[in-house]
């Protein structure tokens, strides 16, 4: 409700206000940002813009999995080592990230301009913008409380090697 959402606005405006991003909380609510905004542009492409559409897709559909395998390697790994409650955050996301890859598999064998395809898609967005919002709920607050400054600022440049590498 209400408290949520002020929480949630909180964890944001602590990111914002933070001189540089260089907690693994902080790394993290800006990958959510542009995978959210990546969502969003491909959603305003028009349907005829099908290269364009084809284009952004292979992009998003990279950049998740990248994000989920580093969260993974790197958050979720420190985090499971922390507290009960951390731990169980930490496994409901990784087990959320799996059903992820599942769409993303049966995406991989149906046509783009299919109905089902685009199905699929909503299905997907529907699911991952309501993990990012159940993450930076549950998850992030408790990444906050248990790693010290040191250990969250590891994680980030271990998250950012990660991913990008």
């Amino acid at each position: 409700g209400l408290w949520r959402a002020f929480s949630k606005s909180l964890i944001h405006l602590r990111a914002i206000m933070s001189d540089t991003h260089d907690t693994i909380v902080d790394v993290i609510i800006a990958e959510h940002a542009r995978l959210r905004s990546d969502f969003d542009n491909l959603d305003a492409l028009p349907d005829d813009d099908r290269q364009g559409r084809k284009n952004l897709w292979k992009d998003l559909k990279k950049d998740l999995l990248a994000h989920h395998d580093a969260e993974e390697d790197t958050l979720f790994a420190a985090l499971v080592q922390t507290t009960a409650d951390a731990r169980h955050e930490s496994l409901h996301a990784v087990s959320e990230h799996g059903e992820h890859k599942k769409i993303l598999e049966q995406m991989e064998d149906l046509s783009f301009d299919h109905d089902e395809w685009q199905a699929k898609l909503a299905e997907l967005r529907h699911d991952v913008i309501h993990h990012l919002d159940e993450e930076e709920e549950d998850v992030l607050p408790i990444a906050r409380e248990v790693l010290t400054k040191e250990k969250s600022r590891a994680l980030a440049k271990a998250y950012s090697a990660a991913k990008d590498g």
